[in-house]
């Protein structure tokens, strides 16, 4: 049950009913309308005139453990400042810049939002009559709090000099694998001395391929991954010694090994010892894992609770290691990290009291908790040397492997970058261009953007 001082809005907005916020704001402000639910506290009153309200959009996943950390985290807030009342509304994490940035020119921000660190890029330089559309949190915090995150964390959160979020979070991807299915097998589990031609032999082994219409087709991957996604190329292009972008932010999509790195991530899927199921998505690759259909993965923490829940976690558990050594360079794939953090709108009339919440929900008491039950990496320094974090093996291996990875610019261009990337995948994976002319085209299109 939430007091009085919560409202909790489980809601998934579409961008299409943003669009419309100008004409029917009440969609966010009213009672149960459509798919949203408004839940009163335990006394079942409605909020007081003089209640503060802060409205917040978060996009964890629904019914996710990291929804109910987030959920029982403002509630401890709204106990502990029983004059504010939170309202709560969740936004899918995709496309979260885009609606709120849509929200803010219909004058519907909410008070605080949760984005990335390439989402601050995406909507950094977009204005509203003139004014960011987020405000500058650097007044708003003492030195002494900002002491307290992480520097790069810190760093991660600014566009330009501009302080736009509190980080609560760092993400990364790791190689993931069932311990039962490799032993199933008779095959070695990964390691951290896994070359990419260690990878494709356990895959191509525990590939489950069958002749269709005179062609071998994978009907049970051996690693699971969505190819078409630029933001898993990302630790392949690392490993094959290419980058997104140079020294000083310039576009390098074009980079020496990107078209090689593209071709690799490809084969996965398409080539004559495919072991990725063709059309692999996301959503596909979890469920996959779930079922114990694939026995290796790249994912990051965030859905570690949830595989941990399944099936997988009643065998003999979830393994996690290092992202491979490519063979071709002898560098080792290393993710984009990219930190989450909480944003207050420039529209906000309400900043003290948001900014107060989102120091709460960075706060180390809440990092600790997300920490220890959704295995979300903490960007608190205080959290850094916590015994129970050191003593857990799977924060401490994506932190291990966060180390390696390389740290995403909040920059307008890595805000952009998916966009020319999509067309580029798209047309290599259709074999209408080679990864060399889509890369190089994809590079000139975020040049030409970035104009």
């Amino acid at each position: 049950m939430f007091p009085r001082s919560v409202s909790l809005r489980v809601s998934l907005i579409s961008a299409a009913i943003l669009l419309l916020l100008p004409l029917q704001g009440c969609l966010l402000e009213g009672t149960t309308k459509g798919d949203q639910e408004t839940i009163q506290g335990e006394s079942g009153q409605n909020r007081t005139s003089e209640s503060t309200v802060v409205r917040i959009w978060h996009s964890f996943a629904s019914e996710s453990k990291e929804e109910l950390v987030f959920t029982e985290s403002v509630e401890d807030f709204s106990i502990e400042n029983p004059d504010v009342e939170v309202e709560i509304t969740r936004i899918p994490y995709a496309n979260a810049e885009q609606l709120f940035s849509t929200a803010a020119q219909g004058g519907e921000a909410p008070d605080l939002i949760r984005l990335s660190s390439d989402q601050l890029g995406q909507i950094g330089d977009i204005r509203v009559d003139g004014y960011p559309l987020l405000e500058d949190l650097r007044p708003h915090l003492t030195p002494m709090e900002r002491l307290q995150f992480d520097d790069d964390a810190i760093s991660a959160m600014r566009y330009g000099n501009e302080l736009l979020g509190i980080p609560a979070s760092v993400d990364c991807l790791s190689l993931i694998y069932n311990r039962d299915a490799f032993a199933n097998a008779g095959v070695e589990p990964p390691n951290a001395n896994w070359t990419t031609e260690d990878l494709l032999k356990a895959a191509d082994a525990m590939t489950v391929r069958e002749e269709q219409n005179g062609e071998m087709v994978v009907i049970q991957s051996g690693l699971s991954i969505p190819v078409k996604v630029a933001f898993w190329w990302f630790p392949i292009l690392h490993g094959f010694g290419g980058s997104l972008f140079d020294g000083e932010g310039n576009p390098t999509l074009n980079s020496s090994g990107a078209a090689e790195s593209l071709d690799w991530m490809f084969a996965l899927e398409k080539g004559e010892r495919a072991v990725v199921k063709k059309g692999t998505q996301i959503e596909g690759m979890k469920a996959d894992f779930i079922a114990s259909e694939a026995p290796m993965i790249i994912d990051g923490p965030w859905n570690w609770a949830t595989y941990e829940s399944s099936r997988v976690s009643s065998m003999r558990g979830l393994g996690l290691t290092l992202l491979p050594i490519v063979n071709e360079t002898g560098l080792r794939m290393s993710p984009l990290v990219t930190y989450k953090g909480w944003s207050v709108s420039k529209q906000s009339n309400v900043k003290e009291e948001a900014v107060n919440l989102a120091l709460h929900l960075s706060s180390s008491e809440v990092q600790l908790r997300f920490a220890l039950e959704t295995y979300t990496m903490p960007t608190h320094i205080d959290l850094f040397d916590n015994e129970s974090i050191q003593a857990n093996p799977v924060i401490a291996g994506f932190l291990q492997q966060a180390l390696l990875g390389v740290t995403a610019p909040t920059t307008r261009a890595m805000g952009m970058v998916y966009t020319p990337l999509a067309t580029a995948f798209e047309q290599v994976y259709a074999d209408t261009s080679s990864a060399a002319d889509a890369l190089q085209a994809a590079d000139s299109e975020l040049e030409e953007m970035l104009e």
